[in-house]
C-alpha cells in the first residue's frame, strides 16, 4: 500500500472514529465529568496525532511525528476541557461576560489542537472566533491577522432569522444575541434556544435565573463548535494546492477563512440520539450547568 493511500485511510477511518461518542448518560455529574474530560483530551491528542502525520514533513518519522502531535493534542485538550468548566461562572455568577474567558481559554486549547494536527509548533497560531471574524496572532511572528470567517454566516442566518439583535447583550458576553417571540428552527432541530457557531439565540420569555442557565448551555455549543477547528488541518495540503493553482481563491483566502467546522460538527450531531440524549447536549449541560441532563 502506498504512503498517499495510507494516508487516506487512516484520514477516513479518524472522521469516521470520531464522530462516535461515550454513552452520556451516567448515574452521577462527577462520572460524566471524569468521562467527558477523558473524551476531550483523548479525541483532541488524535487529532494532533493523526492530523500531525497527514502533514508530516518528509525527513520526518512517523512515529515520533505522531507522538509530537499526539502529546500536544492532549494538551490543547486539556485546556479545552477547562474552557468548557469555566461556562459554568455565567450561570454561577449570573454575570454573561463570563462568556469572554471561557471562550478565549477553550480558543487557546482549539488553537493548540489545530496547530499539532497541522504538524507546527504549540503555539504557532493561537485564534478566537469574534462575532462574524476569525482573530489570528502569530506569536513567533508578532503578526496579526483578521479574517471573515465563514460558519459565522451560517450561524447569523439561522439565528437572525425573524429574531431581535441585541447590541448591549451581544457586546458583553462577545456573542451575537438575538431574542424571538417563537422557536428557533434549523437543520438539526428546533428549540427555545440555539447556539449557532458564533450566535446565540433565546426566546424572549425566558428571563431569571433560566436566561443565565440556558445562556451558558449555549455558549458550551458554541465552544463545543470551535473544538472542531482541528479537522481543517486535514485540508492543509489542499488549501496549499489550490492556493498554488488559483490566484481567485489565495487571493480571496486572505480575506476570508473557509473552515471545516460546520461540516465536521453537523456530520457528529446529526449521527448521535436525538433530543437530551445527543452527546453534545448531554455534554453542554454538564459543563456550563454541572448537572446530568436526564434522557427520559
Amino acid at each position: 500500500m502506498t504512503v498517499v493511500r495510507i494516508r487516506k485511510v487512516i484520514v477516513c477511518s479518524f472522521l469516521i472514529c470520531s464522530t462516535f461518542h461515550l454513552n452520556a448518560q451516567p448515574d452521577n455529574f462527577k462520572t460524566q465529568r471524569t468521562k467527558m474530560a477523558l473524551y476531550n483530551v483523548g479525541v483532541n491528542a488524535l487529532f494532533g496525532g493523526v492530523g500531525s502525520l497527514i502533514n508530516k514533513k518528509a525527513d520526518e518519522t512517523n512515529f515520533k511525528t505522531f507522538i509530537n502531535g499526539f502529546y500536544k493534542g492532549a494538551i490543547g485538550g486539556t485546556v479545552s476541557h477547562v474552557g468548557l468548566s469555566m461556562s459554568h461562572l455565567i450561570e454561577s455568577k449570573q454575570n454573561i461576560s463570563y462568556a469572554w474567558p471561557a471562550r478565549f481559554v477553550n480558543a487557546i486549547g482549539s488553537s493548540i489542537v489545530q496547530n499539532a494536527a497541522e504538524n507546527n509548533r504549540m503555539f504557532e497560531r493561537l485564534h478566537f472566533n469574534l462575532y462574524a471574524a476569525r482573530l489570528e496572532y502569530f506569536p513567533y511572528q508578532k503578526r496579526f491577522n483578521a479574517r471573515l470567517f465563514t460558519s459565522s454566516i451560517y450561524g447569523i442566518a439561522v439565528v437572525g432569522s425573524g429574531s431581535r439583535f441585541d447590541l448591549n447583550t451581544s457586546l458583553k458576553s462577545g456573542v451575537l444575541f438575538f431574542e424571538s417571540d417563537g422557536r428557533f428552527e434549523n437543520a438539526l432541530g428546533s428549540g427555545r434556544a440555539t447556539g449557532q457557531v458564533s450566535s446565540i439565540g433565546m426566546q424572549s420569555d425566558i428571563q431569571g435565573d433560566l436566561f443565565y442557565k440556558v445562556f451558558a448551555e449555549e455558549v458550551a455549543h458554541i465552544q463545543q463548535y470551535d473544538r472542531k477547528v482541528g479537522g481543517n488541518a486535514f485540508a492543509v495540503k489542499l488549501d496549499a494546492n489550490w492556493k498554488r493553482n488559483s490566484k481567485f481563491y489565495k487571493n480571496t483566502s486572505k480575506y476570508i477563512y473557509f473552515d471545516l467546522n460546520g461540516p465536521l460538527f453537523f456530520i457528529a450531531y446529526a449521527i448521535e440520539e436525538g433530543g437530551k440524549c445527543n452527546f453534545f447536549e448531554q455534554e453542554a449541560v454538564n459543563y456550563a450547568n454541572r448537572i446530568v441532563n436526564p434522557c427520559n
